[in-house]
């Protein structure tokens, strides 16, 4: 199985393990461009050659191909749905407000038309008695 990030986290657990790429590749028979390749994601792995490169790097071949071992991945995916649960509920919670909040504006907003209605009605009327009076 390759991955977008088998030549990412090769070449973390290389550098970890504190090799050059030629050092690796001397260790495990293969030319340097080999690894130099592998590490640009140009070429492709064969199983044998992905086992080998765990084994000297001292990973297993999951957490060089997934980054994670197998078994913390499962071990996380409980947690993670329950996280992506948690922050489906508050944006759901932050929506009500907003929605509540958004309520409460628009009748503010009608009770204040209602006056500046009425503010004007009250000005149009005192500058018609005024027009009266000249």
């Amino acid at each position: 199985m390759q991955n977008d990030f088998f030549h990412i986290n090769l070449r973390r657990a290389r550098e970890r393990a504190g090799l050059s790429q030629a050092e690796l590749a001397d260790e495990i028979g293969v030319g340097r461009t080999t690894i130099v390749s592998l590490e640009s994601g140009r070429t492709r792995l064969f199983n044998k050659t992905v086992s080998l490169i765990a084994k000297r790097l001292g990973v297993s071949d999951e957490a060089l191909l997934c980054g994670r071992e197998v078994e913390e991945l499962l071990r996380e995916e409980p947690s993670r749905i329950e996280r992506e649960q948690a922050i489906r509920d508050e944006y759901e919670q932050r929506l009500d407000t907003l929605r509540e909040k958004l309520e409460a504006e628009q009748r503010l907003n009608k009770v204040l038309q209602g006056n500046v209605d009425s503010l004007t009605q009250s000005n149009q009327y005192l500058l018609s008695q005024l027009r009266k009076e000249q």
